[in-house]
């Protein structure tokens, strides 16, 4: 089965939801290009908090997207670096058990 990654932060005090969605948009190449992405959505809590929601085919493909990014290498990810705010960044894998279709 595939394998959801969680990956929550809050933004800088100085960024704003727009720049973040615009930086999450911008990103995507990078996302499409490791081997094993299926798919990708950005929620937000009504207190800020932001979830980048991303399904991988494996947990070896996730772990290694995470150890991909680098925005030295992949300067599409510049903006969310700029956006982010590290400190409050969390990141969790899950390996699905179930799933259903509405």
């Amino acid at each position: 089965m595939s394998v959801i990654e969680t990956v929550r932060y809050r933004l800088k005090p100085d960024a704003t939801q727009k720049q973040a969605l615009e930086a999450w948009h911008e990103s995507q190449s990078f996302a499409r290009a490791q081997p094993g992405f299926l798919s990708r959505k950005l929620a937000v809590t009504a207190e800020g908090e932001l979830l980048d929601h991303v399904e991988w085919e494996t947990m070896e493909a996730a772990k290694t997207a995470a150890t991909n990014f680098n925005p030295e290498k992949y300067p599409e990810l510049l903006g969310l670096i700029q956006v982010l705010d590290e400190s409050t960044m969390t990141m969790t894998h899950y390996e699905v058990l179930g799933t259903a279709e509405a």
